[in-house]
């Protein structure tokens, strides 16, 4: 079993599926950093070595904000709109959509009164 940053990734998965469990990584990126280490698409996470995991986890910790970090560098995004006074803090603000969508016949989840907030 793998732990990156605090997340289990399976063993069973191979590794360019396991590793956008992490937040801020995409397939993409997993693709990426499989080819830039030489690794095959087809390895798995069982099948790691221990060099092999230390390689993975120094490259996504030198290359990519993830987890903890992103989350709050976003959060902080939000709130500079939000105190910026833009059109975009406001939506955030009042719970609508934020990206131009339209909100006469949908996004009702998003509009929806929310029990717990």
């Amino acid at each position: 079993m793998l732990v990156i940053f605090g997340v289990t990734l399976e063993d069973k998965k191979k590794v360019i599926y396991a590793l956008p469990k992490l937040y801020g990584i995409g397939l993409n990126c997993s693709i990426r950093i499989c080819k830039e280490l030489g690794y095959s698409p087809m390895l798995k996470v069982e099948n790691l070595t221990e060099k092999q995991q230390f390689e993975i986890s120094k490259k996504i910790k030198e290359e990519f904000r993830i987890e903890s970090n992103l989350k709050e560098e976003v959060k902080s995004n939000i709130q500079h709109y939000i105190s910026n006074g833009s059109i975009r803090g406001f939506r955030h603000k009042n719970k609508l959509p934020v990206r131009g969508q339209r909100t006469h016949s949908n996004a009702k989840t998003q509009r929806r009164v929310r029990v717990g907030a």
